[in-house]
C-alpha cells in the first residue's frame, strides 16, 4: 500500500506554558504536568491567577478589601515558586484583574503562550460531569491548546506521556491535534492509538467487519503521513462517543487523550458536548487543540 501524500503542517512549539490556578487545593497537583512539559521542551512556566473585578454594588469599603485581597493573592502566587516541581525551571508570575474571558486572551497573546494547563473541579461519572465555571470560561475564549487534568485523573508527581490516545471523528478539524501529538510522541517515545467511535447500532449490521476495516483504511489515509513514524494502532469501537473514548483510554492505560475540536465550547449546553464530557470524565490529562 502506497504511503499517504505528505502534507506538512506548521510545526508547533512548546516554549511558553501557562499554568492557571484559583489556588484551590485540588488545582496544585496539576502543576507537575505543566512543569514536566516545560522541562522536556526547555519552556518557561507562567503562573497565573485572574482576580475578579469588584462589583459596583459592593460598597465603599470594597476597593480597600480588593487591594488587600490582591496582595494576599500575589503572595500565594509567589509561594508557588518554592514548590519542588518548579525547581530548575524559569518561571514568571502573572496576576491579572478583571474577567477571565477578557484577561485570558490578552495574557495568551502578550506572552505568546503555546499551551495552557489547568485543573478542573469536576465531579466524575457521566451523569454529573462538571468542569468548573473558570475552566469552562477559559475553554470558550482561548485559542491555544489546553491540557486539562480532571478530578478523575490519577495525578502523578513526575508525569510522562508514553501512551497517547488520539480520538477523532475523521474530520479535517480533528487533524489540528496531529502536530502536537507528533511533537509529544517524539519527545516521550510514545505509543499512539488512533480511535474512531461509531454508533452502537453499526456493530449489529451484517457488514460490521467490512465497515470497521474500511474505517481503519480511511484513518490510515488521513493520519498516516503525520503519525506513521510512530506505527500507530488504528482502532474502531462502537458506542456513545464520550463513553467509548473514556473506556478505551482506561483499557489502553492512556497517559493523555488528544482531541482536535471546533466550536466545542460555544455558548449553549456545554455539558452535552462530547469534548466537554471527555475532559470532565477522563482518568488522564486531555489535550484539546482548537
Amino acid at each position: 500500500m502506497a504511503a499517504p501524500a505528505l502534507v506538512t503542517a506548521a510545526s508547533p512549539r512548546l516554549k511558553n506554558i501557562l499554568f492557571g490556578t484559583d489556588f484551590a487545593e485540588d488545582s496544585l497537583p496539576v502543576l507537575p504536568y505543566a512543569c514536566a512539559i516545560a522541562r522536556a521542551f526547555g519552556a518557561k512556566v507562567y503562573l497565573c491567577h485572574v482576580q475578579a473585578d469588584v462589583p459596583l454594588s459592593a460598597g465603599l469599603a470594597a476597593p480597600r478589601l480588593y487591594e488587600a485581597a490582591g496582595k494576599d493573592l500575589a503572595e500565594q502566587l509567589a509561594a508557588l515558586r518554592g514548590l519542588p516541581a518548579l525547581k530548575g525551571l524559569e518561571s514568571k508570575l502573572l496576576l491579572a484583574s478583571g474577567s477571565v474571558k477578557d484577561e485570558m486572551p490578552k495574557i495568551i497573546r502578550d506572552h505568546q503562550i503555546d499551551l495552557l494547563v489547568a485543573g478542573t473541579h469536576g465531579r466524575t461519572g457521566l451523569s454529573k460531569m462538571v468542569l468548573g465555571s473558570v475552566v469552562e470560561e477559559i475553554c470558550r475564549v482561548v485559542t491555544c491548546p489546553i491540557l486539562t487534568v480532571g478530578q478523575a485523573a490519577e495525578v502523578q508527581a513526575d508525569p510522562s506521556f508514553r501512551n497517547i490516545l488520539f480520538a477523532t471523528n475523521l474530520s479535517e478539524m480533528s487533524k489540528k491535534a496531529l502536530p502536537y501529538i507528533a511533537l509529544l510522541a517524539r519527545q516521550y517515545g510514545s505509543r499512539v492509538t488512533v480511535l474512531h467511535a461509531m454508533p452502537e447500532n453499526e456493530a449489529a449490521t451484517a457488514d460490521a467487519k467490512g465497515v470497521t476495516e474500511s474505517t481503519r483504511k480511511t484513518m490510515w489515509n488521513l493520519f498516516g503521513a503525520d503519525l506513521g513514524e510512530f506505527q500507530p494502532e488504528y482502532s474502531v469501537a462502537f458506542g456513545n462517543t464520550a463513553e467509548t473514548v473514556l473506556r478505551v483510554a482506561r483499557e489502553k492505560q492512556a497517559d493523555m487523550i488528544a482531541l482536535g475540536i471546533r466550536n466545542a465550547f460555544r455558548p449553549g449546553i456545554l455539558r452535552e458536548r462530547t469534548a466537554y464530557r471527555i475532559m470532565a470524565g477522563a482518568t488522564c490529562p486531555v489535550l484539546t487543540v482548537p
